[in-house]
């Protein structure tokens, strides 16, 4: 291993995203009844035992996100509101706040958008972010996300990806 790759390896994030398995439970139900976390994500608390009909929604598709050097749990995506004649669905993303801030959620919505796009084989992700989330809208913007438009009412943000 050279320089460069040392100093790649140990200064540039990356994350693995994994298919969501019941041992990563723990996980959703623990972020999904985090009052902030909910808020941020502009979705109301879950209760506990709403959290297995939620995940094993068939029109639902969960991915967790891994810190590619620890393989440590720090996040997860999940697609929904599929349009299989359009290919078009809507994304959410959430980062552990343990994680936030380190450059996980610019490398993981990266990695979720090529994985969208190659693997699903989507056309165009949409997704809104809660006005009061500046972070998640800055995130968006700086990973190529067109804003679309403002819901004054719902106080929302929509975005959209197309594939390239």
């Amino acid at each position: 291993m050279n320089f460069r790759t040392f100093w790649y390896n140990l200064f540039v994030k990356t994350v693995l995203l994994t298919s969501y398995t019941s041992e990563n439970f723990p996980y959703l139900s623990k972020w999904l009844v985090d009052k902030e976390l909910m808020h941020n994500w502009g979705m109301p608390i879950f209760k506990k035992e709403d959290i297995g009909s939620w995940i094993e929604d068939p029109t639902r598709v969960i991915l967790m996100i891994r810190d590619d050097q620890g393989g440590n749990v720090i996040g997860f995506v999940n697609f929904y509101n599929w349009d299989k004649n359009k290919a078009t669905a809507s994304m959410g993303i959430l980062i552990d706040p343990k994680y936030q801030n380190q450059g996980y959620g610019k490398i993981a919505i990266k990695e979720v958008n090529n994985y969208a796009f190659d693997k699903l084989g989507l056309k165009k992700i949409e997704l809104y972010v809660e006005s009061v989330n500046q972070r998640s809208r800055h995130v968006m913007e700086k990973a190529g996300y067109i804003f679309d438009h403002f819901n004054p009412i719902k106080q929302k943000y929509f975005y959209y990806m197309a594939k390239k």
